[in-house]
Order: C-alpha cells, then structure tokens, then sequence
C-alpha cells in the first residue's frame, strides 16, 4: 500500500500533503511517511495507537475481537464481507458491505485483514517518534477491536498532537473529517 500511494505521489506531482489512516492501515500510513518524509507534512490517525498487539501493556486491541477477524478473514468474499457485518455489530453495514463487494477485487480485503493480523505492529511507536511529524489522532468511541486504553497510551506518548473522538469509525464519521480539516489549515 505504501509504495502505491507513493507512485501515485509522484504521478501527481504533490509535494506536500497530510496523510490520513484508520485502523490497520496506520502501518502503511507510516510507511508511506518514512518514504517520503519531505512530502508528508503531517499524520492523522483514526484508531490512534503505539501497536497492534493485544499482549501490549496497555493493550492496544481486543484479543478476543482480533481473532474472530483473523477467523473471518478465511471465508469466501461474500460470506466475509457479511460476517464482518456481524462481527462489527454494525460499524460495517449491510449497505457498506454491498459495496466493498463491489470495488474490492475478490479476496483482496481477506488478504489486507490477515497480513494486517499478523502484524503486531510492536514498530508503530517508535515510528511515530522518529518521522516527528504533526499529529491528529482520532479515537472511534466504542469500538470493539482498539482499546481505550491503547488509545490514551498514545495520547500520552505525544502529548501535544491534536485529538477527536468519533462516534462512528473514523473512516466515515464527520466529526473526523472536520478535524482533519481543521488539522490540515494548520
């Protein structure tokens, strides 16, 4: 993904930009950044935190909510897509489902979920330190999958980032969006 959106950097010829992430893609985000440190003025993070590991101290996700998504990452696109339906109790909708379904080539989400599983992420923090980029970190209040916990660990590790919460996931909450905006003007 990193080297995709860095491509697709250059084929635009942007110079400077922020990069926004949600959830697991916040590796890529960062891997995306550390490519192109001169281009990447800022980060914003949905799902903020330091790891992925549910062995964390605190931890930064659910270990029971991480495996079932490790288990329904197995399943044929359809069936996968609607048990995601189930195991987000609803943050990913019916509706949202269709269509993924429809612009997500076949198993290709299956494939981001178990590479993105596998990752404990143990890199992600001190990333954050060395790009010591600015930083906008959204929490998604509740979620199931990232702790709280984890959440306020990385608040706590760069304290002066801006911070939003979000009662929907931060990929498509309006509260997110504006304080992107926000973050982006500053």
């Amino acid at each position: 993904m990193a080297e995709l959106a860095t491509r697709k950097l250059d084929r635009l010829g942007w110079t400077s930009c922020v990069v926004a992430a949600d959830e697991f893609a916040i590796a890529a985000a960062l891997k995306l950044a550390s490519r192109n440190r001169n281009a990447v003025r800022g980060l914003a993070l949905g799902h903020a935190c330091l790891t992925f590991s549910p062995d964390a101290e605190p931890p930064a996700v659910n270990a029971e909510v991480r495996a079932a998504f490790d288990q329904v990452a197995k399943f044929d696109d359809r069936t996968f897509m609607r048990h995601l339906t189930q195991v987000t109790q609803g943050h990913y909708g019916d509706d949202l489902a269709d269509r993924m379904l429809e612009r997500i080539p076949s198993g290709v989400a299956q494939a981001y979920l178990r590479e993105s599983v596998a990752d404990p992420g143990d890199w992600i923090g001190g990333a954050l330190r060395d790009l010591g980029k600015p930083l906008l970190r959204a929490a998604h209040d509740p979620c199931l999958m990232f702790t709280k916990e984890g959440y306020q660990a990385a608040v706590a590790a760069f304290p002066g980032s801006m911070q939003v919460s979000c009662r929907e996931k931060p990929t498509v909450s309006t509260t997110f969006a504006e304080a992107l905006r926000e973050f982006c003007r500053g």
